[in-house]
């Protein structure tokens, strides 16, 4: 919980430049390659611990959270580098707000992608969503499987 709410602190309180043209695009790929290093990693982590179960909690913990503020930091410099690119312009909870709408697959629609790269963007997180919840899901299952199999044998 620590780490969330770490994360979110930091999303409010890191210094995000005014029209920083392209940074949106480069941010949300080096953020997503980072996540799926962090990922990764945390996969055999899990496998490997002698706790499986807590440090999947601890990885899911982790990982979700900067998964979300990576899109909402992206949304957020999209609206700033391109106005107009959303319906209305994005502070930085109403970037939050939106992915949490978006991840919720709540959707209110009282916040829409306007531009095509906003469009884009979102359509890359719904299906980065759904990837989330059913892959990595998985994936966590099977190494803390590994990780009891490890331990019992």
């Amino acid at each position: 919980m620590s780490t969330a709410t770490g994360l979110v602190v930091a999303y409010y309180l890191l210094p995000m430049g005014p029209r920083l043209t392209g940074s949106a695009t480069t941010a949300l790929v080096l953020g997503l390659l980072g996540l799926l290093a962090l990922f990764t990693w945390q996969i055999r982590a899990i496998a490997r611990s002698r706790y499986p179960r807590l440090r999947a909690v601890e990885a899911l913990a982790t990982t979700l959270p900067l998964f979300l503020l990576l899109f909402a930091t992206t949304y957020y410099l999209l609206e700033r580098s391109e106005p107009r690119s959303f319906s209305e312009p994005l502070t930085r909870t109403d970037s939050l707000y939106f992915v949490l709408s978006m991840f919720s697959t709540v959707g209110f629609g009282d916040i829409t992608a306007h531009s095509q790269t906003a469009r884009v963007i979102v359509m890359t997180q719904m299906t980065a969503d759904v990837l989330l919840i059913v892959l990595a899901a998985r994936l966590v299952v099977s190494a803390v499987e590994t990780g009891l199999h490890h331990r019992g044998g």
